[in-house]
């Protein structure tokens, strides 16, 4: 079964570990080949098809983009046809419209990965409207969170054509300590805090950072947590870099905020945070949370998507609502506050990731799906995952 991971790659992130770490690993047990094809999205795609490339997988980059996309349809054609491809997997509204359209001259079936819609401003709420009427017209839709899953069957997609499975981690990177990473944290820093608190993701409203900084500024304010005991140091990059500089200099928190920009080693960094905190609006199921987990990091999280899906509240971190500075400086402080507590979010928070967002167990869910999809059923039979937390 040929099967190809089609996608507009931003950057080597969450999404592009997820199709390369599925890609290594179903081949492992079943008859399938892998292909991995981006649009060039200005150049932005090169580190994923590159990292592609590197993995030994037959990997494209499309000629043609927005705004050429009758161009880039027929390249997707002469692709499709050309590498007998069997199934589409189409990562991303630009992929699932163009793979819709082409697949159903060649009757392939196209799957929708659906990981979240941000809404973060009028472009892409406009984007994203398209895609929410696509999704209905894709042969199977499979959502990374039961939450998610929700928002796509409320916006039209029969629940028999959607499937929930969850991302997947491994634990394994996380095996080898690198002590250097925490001194570099520290190095950030003109006096190195004894808490760094951490968060990583693109800098848009969606992912709740100035809610992040409020909470550190009020306690940062308190006698217990003066100036320069915390330190928090996120990681992403986006169009909100300079609001947010802008917040961190007006509260006071050059010295206690860092803006750190996009790195592709979250994960030697992410075992020598204190604590991992999000504080989305919006997720679908974030990647960054299983991260930290499996690297035994404590986590705090708000209650959104299919985080509580990652998350069980008071045993593996603690679950907060969204937009509320007041329970997430508590939520922190509580954490803080407690060596224990840490050591243990941390300790079962591994434990959760390891028995059940595991890629294995995740190929095993796609696979069932292919055979499913390809053996025309998609339409009248409904897919659960194999294992669900």
């Amino acid at each position: 079964m040929n099967v190809l991971h089609l996608t507009a790659s931003p950057n080597f992130g969450g999404p592009e570990r997820q199709m390369l770490e599925l890609a290594r690993t179903l081949p492992k047990t079943k008859k399938v080949q892998f292909f991995i094809a981006s649009f060039p999205e200005g150049g932005n795609a090169v580190p994923f098809l590159t990292e592609s490339e590197k993995s030994g997988f037959p990997t494209y980059c499309f000629r043609n983009d927005m705004p050429h996309l009758f161009a880039a349809g027929q390249e997707l054609f002469r692709y499709l046809k050309d590498n007998s491809i069997d199934i589409l997997l189409a990562h991303g509204h630009k992929a699932r419209m163009l793979g819709r359209l082409m697949c159903q001259r060649l009757n392939i079936p196209v799957i929708g990965v659906s990981r979240g819609w941000t809404g973060e401003n009028r472009k892409i709420r406009f984007y994203e409207r398209i895609d929410k009427w696509i999704h209905r017209r894709m042969d199977y839709v499979v959502c990374v969170s039961q939450g998610q899953a929700d928002k796509v069957q409320h916006y039209g997609t029969p629940k028999n054509r959607i499937a929930v499975i969850h991302n997947a981690v491994r634990t394994e990177r996380f095996n080898t300590p690198h002590p250097e990473y925490r001194q570099k944290l520290e190095s950030l820093f003109q006096t190195p805090p004894r808490f760094i608190l951490g968060d990583a993701g693109r800098l848009s409203p969606e992912k709740g950072f100035d809610v992040l900084i409020n909470a550190v500024a009020a306690l940062n304010g308190t006698s217990q947590y003066k100036q320069g005991t915390i330190g928090l140091v996120i990681f992403g990059s986006g169009f909100l870099q300079e609001t947010l500089q802008e917040q961190i200099r007006n509260s006071g928190l050059t010295d206690t905020v860092k803006l750190a920009g996009f790195t592709g080693e979250l994960d030697k960094y992410m075992p020598y945070f204190d604590v991992f905190v999000q504080a989305s609006h919006t997720e679908g199921l974030p990647n960054v949370l299983l991260e930290a987990m499996a690297a035994k990091t404590a986590v705090v999280a708000t209650d959104v998507g299919g985080t509580d899906e990652v998350v069980v509240d008071g045993e593996t971190g603690l679950l907060i609502p969204p937009n509320d500075v007041d329970a997430l400086t508590a939520a922190i402080e509580r954490v803080l506050s407690d060596q224990t507590l840490r050591q243990r979010f941390g300790e079962s928070g591994c434990r959760r990731v390891k028995e059940y967002f595991t890629f294995e167990a995740q190929a095993e869910s796609y696979w069932n799906l292919f055979e499913l999809v390809k053996n025309n059923q998609g339409h009248s039979a409904c897919f659960t995952q194999s294992a669900s937390p």
